[in-house]
């Protein structure tokens, strides 16, 4: 395998995920996050990312896999262009255009067709999400047990899911819109993209500077952004459903947050156990009466 030096690279963006550094004026390199991306994972992003894009999905060329240090890179064509939650930062005049837009996409993309087995289980990377939680030996084994049958009760689907879709994911090339981040496409239930879309614009607003740290935008305009994506993608107003769609989506985001809070950057380290235990007793709690609405 390849190896090479991020040293003196301009960095691009930074998110949970991992770091983009510009390695040349063709090409960017993404050094992973070795906590959530084993090296399994990494390999199947640049498989499924070239099966994507062969069947039209919006999104950048990977190339090969590199080790940077002790980490590992994928080198993507580079992209001239700013982030969606950059530009709607940049441009809030043009927030409800782009928000429009950006679940037109989502909602295209929840429209595509793939064969059974074509791209992997979306449950799939659920479960490294609890494997995760688990090896930080801050939750009981019952709750880590309980967690991964939640994620097994998802119901089947054969829905393109992108697995991480937010503005921080979406380029802004010309009028073109691609979608990056591809570690965790697969097929499965919409649900599975959905709560990850709540987690990253509505949940991360109850966390200060949370926003601003993964998708690039305000608090006062992530609010704005949520609000016109969830009555979009559903196409109601009705604010009593919103409601029970928004309660149901922020409990599913528990899968993402049991091992989100471990290495998270704006949860206070001091707090992390306590948060923990707290989530871990309302996850139990609830867990046998949720029922997916839609």
């Amino acid at each position: 395998m390849r190896e090479i030096s991020v040293e003196g690279l301009q960095l691009l963006g930074a998110g949970a995920n991992g770091r983009v550094f510009k390695l040349n004026d063709e090409q960017i390199v993404k050094v992973y996050n070795p906590l959530t991306n084993p090296f399994e994972k990494i390999e199947r992003e640049k498989e499924v990312a070239k099966k994507a894009f062969v069947k039209g999905v919006p999104t950048a060329i990977s190339f090969d896999i590199v080790k940077v240090g002790e980490e590992y890179g994928m080198i993507y064509e580079m992209i001239n262009a700013k982030t969606l939650g950059n530009v709607i930062t940049e441009h809030p005049e043009k927030l409800e255009e782009y928000t429009l837009r950006m679940t037109g996409m989502l909602k295209n993309l929840h429209a595509l067709s793939f064969d059974d087995g074509e791209l992997p289980d979306g449950r799939r990377s659920l479960h490294i999400h609890a494997d995760i939680a688990e090896k930080s030996g801050m939750y009981k084994p019952e709750v880590i047990e309980r967690l991964h049958r939640f994620i097994d009760d998802i119901p089947d689907g054969n829905t393109f899911i992108h697995g991480d879709f937010h503005p921080g994911n979406i380029m802004l090339s010309g009028d073109e819109m691609l979608l990056i981040d591809m570690g965790d496409v697969s097929l499965g239930h919409p649900i599975i993209d959905l709560f990850a879309s709540c987690q990253l614009m509505l949940v991360i607003q109850d966390w200060p500077g949370g926003t601003m740290r993964y998708i690039n935008i305000p608090t006062d305009l992530a609010k704005r952004v949520w609000d016109i994506f969830i009555r979009e993608y559903f196409e109601t107003d009705d604010e009593e459903r919103l409601s029970d769609i928004t309660k149901l989506l922020r409990f599913y985001c528990m899968i993402r947050s049991f091992p989100g809070i471990v290495f998270s950057e704006i949860v206070p380290a001091d707090r992390k156990e306590e948060i923990a235990g707290k989530m871990s007793a309302y996850f139990m709690e609830n867990v046998d009466s949720v029922k997916i609405i839609f």
